[in-house]
């Protein structure tokens, strides 16, 4: 597509429509529940429903705002405060001041801003949107991570958690640094990580002994996907800190399969296993070679065994047993990579590509997640405000607005195909939301989005 096509193509798309196209069809869910929102203001007093307050920040992410005195700048004009008038079906005379919505964040429940987002999770299950992405046909997987979300050098709460920094000579502490920490968990579905969890890492107070932690964490957040989807047939994947028999027993327990990236040194004993049974050439074997797009050449080799004692072999009640995949890939220049996985699942010669190929998308919450909110159009390090309890629902909000943004880039055609960048669909949308007032009766509610990718 030449420059002045997608000029043309800016001037006769309509992509804030489809935002809303896809607010109605995908997550018809949303501002319901965003209605129902426990409200702790006083009522006599309240100028702004709470889902104006809410909705409103959702946009402020979905259109990139870096800031909250941004998004109320940029918002602030006649046109956009029509269509979210429009959109919610309520009458709005303003946009609130983003003082007025910290307040109002403050004080907002985050296990209930948790079931909304499970609520949209489980609409996009229910309408099998993704059942194709299904692996082996059967189960969804979700990916597990953590990652650090704001630091300060002096503590900001109770719940902060504490590093101490040592000097390697001397051991004395030379800094301390105070943190905010959280735990993801996202349904991997082709090319779309969608947040199905959340578990803030954070001590109960100062004086703890020991602090929370990402394993803690895990714990907490497997109960309550268990809890609200009790059914659903799910592989959890992680990296190797997940590799432990606390984990898999979990997941065993909670009849979920795991496929966990493995390095030698978080189980030794079984690191060692894996090593002996190598060179004793113990593993069963599948090599192939294959071209990628480039028309280059890979050497790809795929070893393997089921049932392999993890602990004391003289005392199998302390022991457990997992199944390993170890998978080598050699590129045109001789470079080799090597992967291990630890898994639940059975594994043949017929399962093998599949297994590493959902192993291997551990990376994307990684990339696709953590790095699209934190350097991408999201800025989930930015402090939006100083209140830690505002500060997570600004994080549970941003996981709904990168939810829009992926269908909307994933599921349109046209955007796809144009190549826009997430900056030049950010600034069309906002010009839309803020210079035109939207039929948002006349929309296409029901146009079905296509996601055109592996």
């Amino acid at each position: 597509m030449t420059r002045k096509e997608k000029r043309e193509l800016k001037k006769s798309i309509r992509v804030a429509d489809e935002v809303v196209n896809i607010i109605k069809q995908y997550l018809p869910c949303l501002i319901p529940e965003l209605r129902k929102l426990t409200d702790k203001r006083k009522q006599g007093y309240v100028e702004y429903h709470i889902q104006v307050i809410m909705f409103v920040q959702i946009l402020g992410y979905v259109v990139g705002s870096k800031s909250m005195k941004e998004m109320v700048s940029t918002f602030n004009e006649e046109e956009f405060v029509e269509n979210v008038k429009n959109i919610l079906k309520e009458e709005v005379e303003d946009i609130p001041h983003y003082d007025t919505i910290n307040d109002v964040l403050k004080a907002v429940s985050v296990d209930e801003l948790r079931k909304v987002i499970k609520k949209i999770v489980y609409e996009f299950i229910r309408k099998k949107m993704f059942d194709k992405y299904r692996v082996y046909g059967k189960y969804f997987q979700i990916i597990v991570d953590g990652t650090g979300i704001c630091s300060f050098k002096e503590r900001h709460c109770k719940h902060c958690l504490k590093k101490e920094h040592k000097d390697k000579e001397t051991g004395e502490i030379t800094k301390v640094t105070y943190y905010h920490y959280v735990l993801e968990a996202k349904l991997c579905v082709g090319n779309l990580v969608i947040s199905i969890d959340t578990e803030f890492v954070e001590n109960e107070d100062e004086k703890v002994k020991k602090q929370d932690c990402e394993l803690k964490a895990f714990k907490r957040m497997a109960k309550r996907i268990k809890e609200e989807f009790p059914k659903l047939p799910i592989i959890i994947s992680g990296d190797a800190l997940y590799a432990c028999k606390p984990v898999i027993d979990i997941c065993r327990n909670n009849n979920w399969e795991v496929i966990l990236r493995f390095k030698n040194d978080r189980i030794p004993t079984l690191g060692e296993e894996i090593e002996k049974m190598e060179e004793g050439k113990l593993l069963k074997e599948k090599a192939r070679k294959i071209t990628n797009n480039k028309k280059e050449e890979k050497e790809q080799i795929y070893k393997y065994m089921n049932e392999v004692h993890v602990g004391d072999a003289t005392k199998s009640d302390e022991g457990y047993e997992v199944n390993v995949v170890k998978f080598y890939e050699t590129d045109a220049k001789g470079k080799t990579t090597e992967f291990i996985w630890i898994t639940t699942i059975n594994v043949t010669e017929s399962k093998l590509e599949e297994m590493v190929n959902t192993g291997r998308k551990r990376w994307k919450i990684e990339n696709e997640g953590f790095n699209e909110q934190k350097h991408g159009i999201f800025n989930i390090e930015h402090l939006y405000c100083t209140d830690w309890n505002a500060m997570k629902i600004h994080y549970l909000l941003t996981q709904i607005a990168h939810m829009i943004r992926q269908l909307l880039e994933h599921g349109i055609r046209v955007l796809r195909e144009a190549k826009f960048t997430k900056w030049e669909i950010s600034d069309m949308i906002s010009k839309e939301l803020t210079r035109f007032v939207m039929a948002c009766d006349n929309l296409k509610a029901q146009k079905q989005l296509r996601f055109d990718f592996d």
